[in-house]
């Protein structure tokens, strides 16, 4: 997401496959002229054979990645982070659910995910400075910016928060909203081997609806945060990717008078076509991932259903679904 690298270079062929030069050669020295250095260096330039060398970028793919974050960072560069992470999201899930009991249904949570994001817009923003560079001796927690920095990258965090939270609740309330998962709210309602395989149907339309989202949605306002945060990466701190820090121009230092970050807007903008397709490529392969396992798992539980469960079965599923609605 904010791998910058240059897609083409010209390199002297004499580079590529030096040779040591011979000791002496038997054609006699060329006789001296009276043209001008000028000349000479338009003649030697004109003769030099050079190489047109495309780059491929680190995170072409997920092995290449890993093998230039164990290049620069060692056996565990994959975990990088994972302290940060670990304080940041269960710091989240404290204030989510003293929030939560404000207001106690599901949109309730999903708003006190937004509030609880937000209000640790900073934890969110040291955990991309270190996953996105070089190794430091500095504790995870000296990392996090001061509060100064947090009205910069609060809009981006709220934004990021609310895109998850729309992936999240969305495909829940539209499967819910018809089929067999609405009618497990009436009592009289007696579902059979039939509604099973409607259930597991809604299952599959909530994830295609979720995977929708997610590229419509969470990838953009992913991307809008990790790059906005990695504007306001500290000068002293090497990514560990080739990144432009001035975006293409579009950030102004502080120092100078600037804001020191880039703009959402911007940030979405200046992230060129060649590396969204490469984003999206990977997000493509994880999610076939995901999606195998999620139809083996449908799979599985439905044969599993119906062996252990047969006649009760129905009572099982309105038991099941009271216990999801009573968490939500």
């Amino acid at each position: 997401m904010v791998e910058s690298p240059e897609t083409e270079a010209y390199v002297p062929v004499g580079t590529i496959d030096p040779t040591d030069p011979p000791a002496y050669t038997a054609t006699p020295a060329p006789k001296p002229t009276h043209r001008q250095p000028d000349d000479l260096e338009d003649d030697t330039d004109g003769d030099a054979e050079v190489l047109l060398v495309r780059n491929k970028p680190f995170t072409a793919s997920i092995r290449q990645t890993i093998l230039h974050l164990r290049a620069r960072a060692g056996y565990w560069s994959r975990f990088r982070g994972l302290s940060m992470f670990l304080v940041w999201n269960v710091t989240a899930g404290i204030l989510i659910s003293i929030l939560a009991n404000i207001f106690p249904n599901r949109l309730g949570l999903a708003l006190a995910a937004i509030v609880a994001e937000t209000a640790l817009a900073t934890f969110n923003m040291a955990w991309v400075h270190i996953a996105i560079s070089e190794p430091s001796e500095k504790r995870w927690y000296k990392r996090i910016p001061s509060l100064r920095t947090w009205p910069k990258i609060a809009p981006a965090v709220a934004l990021w928060a609310t895109a998850h939270q729309a992936v999240s609740v969305l495909p829940m309330l539209v499967c819910g909203s018809f089929g067999s998962l609405k009618h497990m709210n009436d009592p009289d309602y007696e579902p059979g081997r039939k509604d099973l395989y409607a259930v597991g149907a809604q299952g599959v339309l909530g994830f295609s609806l979720m995977v929708a989202l997610y590229v419509l949605l969470q990838i953009p306002a992913t991307v809008t945060v990790v790059r906005v945060a990695a504007s306001m990466l500290p000068e002293e701190d090497e990514t560990i990717v080739p990144f432009d820090r001035t975006f293409g121009g579009k950030t102004t230092p502080a120092i100078i008078g600037g804001q020191g970050k880039i703009g959402l807007v911007e940030a979405w903008r200046s992230f060129p076509w060649e590396s969204r397709m490469r984003l999206l490529r990977l997000m493509a392969k994880v999610t076939l991932i995901f999606l195998a396992c999620w139809l083996i798992f449908t799979i599985v539980l439905v044969v599993e259903s119906h062996i252990l469960f047969g006649d009760k079965l129905g009572e099982m599923m309105k038991a099941v679904h009271g216990i999801a609605r009573s968490h939500q």
